[in-house]
């Protein structure tokens, strides 16, 4: 089934899907550092950014990330030239209390991040399918820091390249329709 937007949105949103077809081509560093400064300019609750991105792009640094993930990711993710691990400090930096927005703001961040790669020709793949508690151990990340997604990052490959389990997923998928997900206030209230 095609996507349908009824209204003119930005090309970029219109494009962005998440393909698990990578084609091993590396990514230019400018390339990376310009889409997590895309993703620095999320809002955040008091401009607190708590997003931190931890980047792998070279080969040692990609074997580490990859034995994180799951094994199901492992078999399409192999050839994503770029994995990006996504944590979020979970306090405020000016009082020490609990950032109850940190996961909202960090979601933000990388929507911001993957229409920027969208924008310069490059697809992106959120992933929550990775090991929490070794990507914690292995990394040394503090319990101040809430581990929430692994991104892949690259150019579009070739779908028959992919395990059969794969192909059959790959195409954008649709969304339901904007009046099955935004009400009107008096519409929730009746």
């Amino acid at each position: 089934m095609k996507r349908k937007f009824v209204h003119n949105i930005i090309q970029e949103i219109k494009q962005r899907w998440s393909p698990r077809a990578f084609n091993l081509e590396k990514i230019p560093e400018e390339d990376i550092q310009a889409i997590i400064e895309a993703a620095c300019y999320a809002p955040s609750c008091f401009n607190e950014q708590p997003w931190r991105f931890l980047i792998a792009s070279e080969e040692s640094e990609l074997n580490m990330m990859r034995d994180l993930l799951t094994e199901k990711n492992q078999r399409w993710a192999k050839k994503a030239p770029v994995l990006i691990l996504v944590i979020a400090h979970r306090y405020f930096a000016y009082n020490g209390k609990e950032n109850r927005w940190h996961q909202f703001d960090s979601g933000t961040a990388w929507g911001y991040l993957s229409l920027e790669a969208q924008k310069r020709g490059l697809i992106t793949h959120g992933m929550g399918g990775f090991k929490n508690q070794k990507t914690r151990d292995s990394l040394n990340i503090s319990e101040e820091y809430e581990i929430i997604a692994v991104i892949a990052i690259g150019k579009l490959g070739n779908k028959d390249e992919l395990e059969e389990e794969f192909k059959k997923e790959e195409y954008p998928s649709t969304r339901r329709p904007i009046k099955e997900t935004a009400w009107r206030l008096t519409q929730f209230l009746d």
